[in-house]
């Protein structure tokens, strides 16, 4: 017997999600689900390396996901000014922020 729920995600055409932590865990779960429900997704990741790595991953997995990503560090508040700064200055809203 699966674990797994079958949880559907309606069309996120259009919308852009940051999930922090998205290199692993719940939150690379969480950036699949949403890369393939048709989000453009930006994991907010500590380490470039992983990030790029989980990256490749999801990409490898789904060809057409729109994935960017940035660098954060929730528990430093600078990281955390830095990283809404460039989000501010790409001019795009954020629809979705999954910490």
């Amino acid at each position: 017997m699966s674990t797994t729920p079958n949880i559907s995600i309606p069309d996120q055409q259009g919308k852009l999600a940051v999930v922090t932590g998205a290199n692993s865990g719940l939150g690379f779960g969480i950036t699949r689900r949403l890369a393939v429900a048709g989000a453009e997704v930006i994991p907010a990741v500590r380490n470039a390396a992983k990030g790029e790595q989980a990256i490749a991953q999801l990409r490898a997995e789904n060809p057409h996901a729109q994935l960017g990503m940035e660098l954060i560090d929730l528990a430093n508040l600078a990281s955390i000014r830095d990283f809404a700064t460039r989000m501010n200055a790409a001019g795009r809203p954020i629809h979705l922020l999954i910490n």
